[in-house]
């Protein structure tokens, strides 16, 4: 039976990462023809015109040292990969040989190892065992543990090949030992199925299986089919040994199988050997000759010579069975010339014995008694061998008996000598030591002083340093504080024209008495001026960022209202340039994120915007998709494309692709770059394949969890018409003009509403009139929102009550409904929001009719921007007397008014403008102030 034993995977892999270090060619030699050369061998797939090329350039006398070096790796690496081993053993001792004189480098250790794989491959285990012993001999000197322990395990298998079983042992358990120190679990399944194989040649199958068990469990346990199928392989050659046929059979087919998907034909020759052995022994010789003739097959595709020779000695045997004599005389006559090659007498003596019948059988007597007596002698020769051996191991024994003893004799006399001088010297060691001490005392106090004086002058230079690096700091901390102070104060003097600017371009474009070419410029000057808008929010944006302001918000979200969003901005202008637009939600249904809406928004207008600038025929896709960490957005378009240089540069601040690009489609440079900061900023990142004339894809992906949203689910879903509701409302805001368009809005719907301006009277109007739910604003003088809840609930009131303010980021949102609140509407007002908590609380009426929330609200418009110029006085107020407490609560106001009734510049700069507030950001408060003042001017002006 042919045992399947593993060969230490490092002892291959360990090779080929010393070409790959290797194989780094020098830059400088790119624009050489030998270089070229070089490649052109290296790229070559077909192995003889690889050899010749190599060959030929081998050489070339021009070729230093370095390249030929480098050059034999290649070739030795190519051919072992081809499982041309001969070939490979040609290139790796020419290495060898030129790397002789650096014998530890890693180039020569690869050399001697790897030739040492070539000849156990070839079935040579001899010289195999030759080459690893040389090989381990440099590991130690190199002092590498686990190379040692490969060698260690290749020795073991090639001892284990030439049944020379107790040396296998012996490394194999050398090798189990470094490895319990220093390798893995991989090491210690790869080592315990070695050893087991010497625990079948010795016929301890007990502790064989029980370790081949242990062996398999591991390597399933480690996902290596590789191990597995090996010890499959040894399972089945216990089982035929302990008379186990159909698990000897299974065995046999579960790791054919795995072979077969690898078309690893060396392992197959084995396999299908074993096989034929295993129906021979059950006397089913048909089938036994079909599987020897496939072991034979892939003995020869392997180019095995080892495999060979067996499949030929199994076919001897089954032929011979057969009575087919002169089929059998062949094949034992080619399997004992293969033993005679590869010095394996003991495969010898066996052919010669079958070779002796077979004659016999024919009746050729006088041959089968020749074969007979060569049997005999290579017997004898064999038992001469191990004699030989035998006597000279007790040889080495005895004369390092001897040795030990002369050693011992010689120690016991330099003793007697050491002690006879250490006499004699006492008393000048004691004069020296005296003297000694003197001076290291003296040298000591010398050495002191010396360090303090040093140390003294070292503390004096780190403290001038420390002074000069803390003094560049303070310049390069205000040099950053006057550039963001400049940027900050641009974006003010340019957006306070810019809004009056798109103001009045916007009325104008509403006039009826234009003519077309006025119309036109108008329109020109309105686009030019919303690109001059979103390029100065750009440049805020990378400060921000580059200044570590920039803050993500997170909010509920569906993905699908998201796609809805994008589809509505961008189908008509794709449709305008006769392109296709594709929208791909591969995202369940009901699907909710907690993401900054407005930056993931952002992000993928920039990715569709470019894709519209640089397509001019055929379609754009945008696709969304769940994956383990949260969504992939992928943008695809069959624009112009890009080569891997514009690649590398597309994400620099200010840059395109090429200059070309900027002076054809235009544009700053800047979207792709704040989107690729905004992605790292969300954990996330934009990756980029494109090919030049067929197109872009970006991919933008987002960690996050995603879920359905049942509570929304259940919600009722508001109707265009549906019938008038019952019930009673209280508003609780501060702001006249919201309490006005909350009443509006509610009193549609049917609904009775009572309104209270602050926290205080919130609680008397509540615990009078029970209405049947609430809805609260948080920030609002006297007493704030969160304090109304309280007092409301301690009372004994349980109905729903709602918060009801602009703050919506995720951790303030969080804090409202675990101080009690019910639910959140954020501002402005969402109306179908606001209609599905209506409709979850309050009741319909039974009369059958009908209303639509369709609400003028020009009236409350206006009212609002009448109280600009009272507001903006009380601003300047606030700021004159460095009252923070009253502007935030101005900035609160102002955020919720300004984004219910359609001021987003204002609604925006309160928003920030509060948020720096709370956070004390004193080097943005002046500008931001001026900028709070300036709107609320346009916006005046505007109005009037």
């Amino acid at each position: 039976m042919n045992l399947s034993r593993q060969l230490k995977p490092w002892s291959v892999f360990a090779c080929c990462l010393c070409f790959s270090s290797c194989f780094q060619v020098n830059a400088t030699l790119n624009d050489s023809p030998l270089a070229e050369r070089i490649s052109e061998v290296e790229q070559t797939t077909n192995w003889q015109q690889q050899k010749t090329l190599g060959t030929e350039l081998l050489a070339e006398q021009q070729l230093g040292k370095a390249r030929k070096v480098e050059l034999l790796l290649s070739l030795g690496k190519s051919a072992f990969k081809q499982n041309q081993f001969k070939d490979a053993l040609v290139f790796l001792n020419q290495l060898e040989l030129i790397t002789q004189s650096d014998r530890l480098s890693d180039n020569h250790f690869t050399a001697v190892k790897v030739q040492g794989i070539c000849y156990f491959y070839l079935g040579h285990y001899q010289q195999a065992i030759e080459f690893y012993s040389r090989a381990l001999a440099l590991a130690e000197q190199r002092n590498v543990p686990i190379e040692m322990a490969n060698l260690h395990s290749n020795l073991g298998l090639a001892y284990f090949n030439s049944f020379t079983l107790d040396l296998a042992l012996h490394n194999y358990l050398k090798a189990d030992e470094l490895y319990q120190e220093f390798g893995d679990a991989q090491d210690h399944a790869d080592i315990l199925l070695n050893i087991s194989g010497v625990y079948i040649r010795q016929g301890a199958y007990d502790k064989a299986e029980e370790m081949l068990h242990e062996a398999l469990n591991a390597f399933v346990e480690l996902n290596d089919e590789y191990g597995v199928a090996l010890a499959q392989a040894d399972l089945g050659v216990l089982y035929t040994e302990t008379k186990r046929p159909a698990l000897a059979k299974a065995s046999y087919q579960a790791a054919i199988a795995y072979y077969e998907a690898q078309n690893d034909v060396r392992h197959l020759s084995f396999e299908y050997g074993n096989l034929a052995l295993l129906s021979y022994s059950q006397n089913q010789l048909e089938l036994a000759e079909k599987e020897a003739n496939f072991a034979l097959y892939y003995a020869e595709k392997a180019q095995n010579p080892a495999n060979l020779m067996e499949a030929q000695f199994t076919l001897a045997q089954i032929f011979f069975a057969q009575g087919r004599l002169t089929e059998a005389l062949t094949n034992a006559e080619q399997s004992l010339a293969a033993s005679r090659v590869m010095h394996e007498q003991k495969r010898e003596r066996m052919a010669l014995r079958l070779l002796a019948l077979i004659e016999a059988a024919q009746g050729n007597i006088k041959r089968a008694r020749d074969y007979d007596s060569q049997n005999l002698e290579a017997q004898n020769r064999l038992m001469n061998d191990d004699m030989l051996k035998r006597i000279n191991d007790y040889r080495a024994k005895y004369e390092a008996s001897e040795l030990s003893r002369e050693v011992e004799v010689l120690k016991q006399e330099q003793k007697l000598q050491l002690l006879k001088e250490e006499q004699r010297s006492q008393l000048q060691l004691l004069g020296v030591i005296i003297a000694l001490l003197t001076l290291l005392t003296t040298f000591a106090l010398y050495r002191r002083k010396v360090e303090q004086r040093a140390k003294l002058e070292l503390s004096q230079k780190v403290a001038l340093r420390t002074s000069e690096l803390q003094q560049k700091a303070d310049e390069l901390k205000a040099a950053n504080q006057v550039k963001s102070q400049f940027l900050a104060n641009m974006s003010h003097e340019i957006r306070t024209p810019l809004t009056t600017v798109l103001g009045h371009a916007e009325d104008l474009l509403v006039e009826q008495d234009l003519n077309a070419q006025a119309q036109a410029s108008v329109r020109t000057i309105y686009n030019q001026g919303l690109h001059l808008r979103d390029l100065v929010n750009d440049i805020l944006d990378l400060s921000r960022i580059e200044a570590e302001r920039l803050e993500l918000e997170a909010t509920e979200f569906s993905v699908s209202s998201l796609l809805a969003d994008l589809c509505d901005m961008f189908q008509q202008n794709i449709q305008s340039k006769q392109l296709e637009f594709i929208v791909c939600d591969q995202v369940r249904a009901n699907a909710y994120v907690r993401l900054d809406y407005i930056r993931v928004k952002q992000i993928l207008i920039n990715l569709l915007s470019n894709a519209l600038k640089f397509t001019e025929k055929g379609r754009i896709e945008l696709a969304v998709s769940e994956t383990h960490h949260g969504l992939q957005f992928v943008v695809k378009d069959t624009g112009i494309g890009m080569t891997e240089q514009q690649i590398g540069r597309i994400f620099d601040n200010f840059q395109q692709a090429d200059n070309s690009i900027t002076r054809r489609f235009g544009g700053s440079g800047l979207g792709l770059s704040l989107s690729s900061q905004l992605a790292h900023m969300m954990n996330g990142e934009i990756k980029v394949q494109s090919v030049v004339d067929h197109g872009s894809v970006f991919s933008f992906n987002v960690p996050c969890t995603v879920y359905l949203n049942t509570a929304i689910a259940e919600i009722q879903e508001p109707q265009s018409k549906q019938p008038l509701l019952s019930g009673t409302v209280l508003v609780v805001e501060d702001h006249p003009e919201n309490r006005q368009l909350f009443s509006r809005m509610i009193e549609r719907t049917g609904a009775t509403v009572i309104v209270a301006e602050n926290g205080a009277r919130a609680v008397e109007q509540c615990l009078s009139d029970f209405p049947d739910l609430v809805l609260m604003d948080i920030q609002m003088p006297r007493m704030d929102g969160v304090e109304a809840l309280r007092i409301i609930r301690s009372a004994g009131y349980s109905g729903p009550i709602y918060a009801l303010t602009a703050n919506v980021l995720m951790e303030e949102v969080k804090s409202y409904i675990d101080s009690g609140f019910n639910g959140h509407i954020g501002k402005p007002i969402n109306k179908n929001e606001l209609l599905a908590v209506l409709n979850t609380h309050l009741n319909f009426e039974s009369d059958g009719k009908a209303y639509e929330l369709n609400i003028d609200l020009s009236d409350l418009r206006d009212s609002f921007a009448s109280t600009f110029e009272q507001e903006r006085y009380l601003l300047i107020d606030a700021w004159q007397n460095k009252d923070l407490i009253t502007l935030q609560t101005i900035c609160h106001k102002l955020a919720g008014a300004a984004s219910m009734f359609e001021f987003p510049e204002l609604a925006s700069i309160a928003i920030e403008f509060e948020k720096v507030l709370k956070q004390g950001g004193e080097d943005q408060f002046q500008s931001l102030f001026l900028a709070m003042c300036d709107q609320l001017k346009s916006q005046e002006s505007l109005a009037s």
